[in-house]
């Protein structure tokens, strides 16, 4: 591997060589920015926190099973999301490993969980990877607020590696968007959260998608000491809703959603099942997860109550 000294006596290495080792080590693919990226003002402080000797960040992503994902059996696509996610997580450290050999020293953040919830209920994580990938070149947010990737389109895990070394090169964003302007994921949406018209409404998407986290692990704690006997407490927890909770401590999270990840044809390989037969790719894709008969999980008098009453299959659940 090829590496010099810059004006600044910083030791550069080539992106190329960098982008080899990253394939070979198990990721699908790889991007690059520089620390001193304008973009990355507000980032910064986070990933200097991480890691004060950042110089650059290896943006990486691994590829999911689209057929998993699309499942209306959710705990595949949630098994999925983990399986994935601990191959990812040795993809990183190898990398990493490889790179300590030629001389490069940084530190691989988690992809998601854990995060520093001494700062609960603020902002519990310090890299954000969906702005490090777009940065990188690696897709551009969708109206799902998924980086979609030309390529595999939004079936991917996102990944990144402080390192404190200059390349010579860096990435720079894509010019166009994988975003086929479908509105799929709008129409599959339980809760409304997503919206041609209207900007991502997080907290509905959080509200019923994340049940099972941090958030709905509260609620059930406040539940639990607060109801005077078991009559009270399956009154507003019945015994499906506590063996998803047992499931998600057990096992790890169990994800109530991710439909707009599913249905999504942005990129090359999606993309061409959608267009040669939209109508056939609706109803095999889109419909099982539209009519899945469930409860869904909304804030009293918002929009995601509306959403959701739309739906006959959805059982309405105001928490």
């Amino acid at each position: 591997m090829s590496n010099s000294s810059g004006a600044t006596g910083k030791r550069q290495f080539s992106a190329a060589d960098l982008k080899k080792v990253c394939l070979e080590s198990g990721a699908d693919d790889v991007g690059f920015v520089d620390i001193d990226r304008e973009a990355l003002q507000r980032e910064r402080e986070g990933i200097l926190k991480v890691y004060p000797l950042t110089r650059s960040i290896i943006s990486v992503i691994k590829v999911m099973n689209r057929e998993n994902l699309q499942s209306s059996a959710r705990y595949i696509s949630s098994d999925e999301y983990h399986s994935v996610g601990d191959e990812f997580a040795g993809i990183g450290r190898r990398i990493l490993r490889r790179l300590n050999q030629l001389g490069i020293r940084g530190v691989v953040p988690t992809k998601s969980w854990p995060m520093d919830l001494n700062r609960w209920p603020g902002k519990i994580w310090d890299i954000s990877h969906k702005i490090l990938a777009t940065e990188a070149g690696l897709g551009q947010m969708g109206l799902n607020r998924i980086v979609l990737h030309p390529k595999y389109g939004s079936f991917i895990q996102l990944n990144s590696i402080l390192i404190d070394a200059d390349l010579g090169e860096y990435s720079r964003p894509l010019t166009e968007s994988p975003c086929l302007k479908c509105h799929l994921c709008a129409a599959v949406c339980p809760t409304g959260a997503i919206s041609k018209d209207e900007p991502f409404d997080f907290f509905a998407c959080s509200t019923h998608c994340y049940r099972d986290n941090m958030i709905g692990f509260q609620k059930w704690i406040e539940t639990i000491i607060s109801s005077k006997d078991m009559a009270e407490y399956r009154s507003r927890y019945n015994d499906s809703e506590t063996a998803f909770l047992w499931q998600s401590l057990m096992f790890r999270i169990s994800y109530r959603c991710g439909y707009c990840v599913g249905v999504c044809p942005a990129g090359e390989e999606p993309k061409a099942l959608y267009l040669h037969d939209k109508a056939a790719y609706i109803q095999r894709v889109l419909k099982p997860l539209q009519d899945k008969a469930e409860p869904v999980y909304v804030l009293a008098g918002s929009k995601a109550e509306t959403a959701a009453k739309r739906n006959p299959k959805k059982q309405v659940k105001i928490v």
